[in-house]
């Protein structure tokens, strides 16, 4: 890819060089293009206007010049360090040398030579020609370098979110961890005092699972939504034995968003933030619904908030929509109309994955 990227420069640069040339040697093509007078040309002139040699070695000479001077000013910005005014300076260097090489017609023999072997080495068109180039091309590098700056903001920007994702992410893994930990081996515990030896080697199994996902998954950033299904599948169960008989799950999801993908551990946190600011109970059970719908996952559940409970969205759902929007750049819609809690993940298909990337 940077090699496409760089023979695309320099065929940008060989073009704009030759835009300058034709515009340096502007006057060359314009007596050229202009209808022979009455009496034709005499001296000089005539030989000027029939050698074609003349006018396409100005036009080379510029153009050479235009594109050594737009290298200069353009190439390995990045790898070099070297900045625009040690670069303009070189380009001036370099106009110094050309401006005596710079061929030369004398007007009355019709010889060509090079400036630095003529009598008189003072030559206003060279000289014209030379400093309109060097303006162009110096004006020209400004710009690129302005461009590039910009560019290399933008990336810099890319890569402290990236960053600042991770770290975000990163944090949300170290508050499920221990809380769920906790709260995990508080069920166990129950079952295992309770000697349920059958649902506690399952709910083990289950756990096994859970935390298995969590530590691959924990810093992939994306999954399918069947993988996460699956999480869920497991992670439910945990909470039906810890919640037994007051917590249940309708989970009915198309099979074509199955492929589908979006940011892992996604749906966990939601469901941590029902149960923790509902209350729960055998006379009020919770019945999360977990749904697809117009390439969106949907998980609702009725609203029974706790008392006193401030702020029914949680840390972990604002978390949950800063990270959606940074890896996926679509943001999460939350409603709640007191009666039901609703929130909507916009899926991605596998094709727009692979365009994103």
């Amino acid at each position: 890819m940077n090699g496409i990227n760089k023979y695309r420069a320099v065929f940008i640069n060989l073009l704009t060089a030759i835009g300058i040339s034709l515009i340096a040697n502007f006057n060359f093509f314009l007596i050229r293009l202009m209808p022979e007078p009455p009496g034709g040309y005499r001296g000089w002139m005539r030989q000027f206007m029939e050698s074609d040699f003349i006018l396409w070695m100005n036009f080379f000479f510029y153009l050479l010049f235009a594109l050594i001077m737009l290298s200069i000013l353009t190439s390995s910005m990045q790898r070099k360090k070297i900045n625009f005014f040690w670069r303009g300076t070189i380009c001036m260097a370099v106009a110094v040398v050309f401006y005596f090489l710079s061929p030369s017609f004398h007007h009355k023999t019709g010889e060509i030579f090079l400036l630095i072997n003529g009598r008189n080495l003072f030559d206003p068109s060279v000289l014209t020609k030379l400093s309109f180039t060097l303006i162009i091309t110096l004006l020209y590098g400004k710009i690129f370098q302005l461009i590039y700056q910009k560019q290399s903001v933008q990336l810099e920007n890319e890569l402290l979110k990236n960053e600042n994702l991770q770290a975000t992410y990163n944090t949300l893994i170290n508050q499920i961890n221990p809380h769920f930990f906790f709260n995990s081996l508080n069920s166990l515990s129950m079952l295992v005092r309770e000697k349920y030896n059958e649902q506690a080697l399952t709910y083990i199994d289950r756990l096994s699972e859970t935390f298995r996902y969590i530590i691959q998954n924990g810093q992939s950033g994306g999954t399918t939504l069947e993988e996460e299904l699956k999480f869920v599948d497991a992670y439910k169960y945990l909470l039906e034995v810890r919640y037994d008989g007051k917590l249940f799950f309708d989970i009915d999801v198309a099979p074509e968003y199955l492929g589908w993908t979006m940011p892992s551990l996604t749906i966990q946190p939601l469901i941590e933030n029902i149960v923790k600011h509902n209350v729960i109970t055998r006379k009020q059970p919770m019945r999360v619904s977990i749904s697809t719908d117009s390439g969106s996952l949907l998980v609702r559940n009725p609203v029974y908030p706790k008392i006193h409970d401030g702020d029914p969205t949680g840390i972990g759902l604002q978390n949950l929509s800063h990270r959606y929007k940074l890896l996926t750049g679509r943001d999460i819609t939350v409603t709640n109309d007191g009666q039901k809690f609703t929130v909507e993940l916009p899926l991605t298909e596998p094709e727009k994955e692979l365009e994103l990337q």
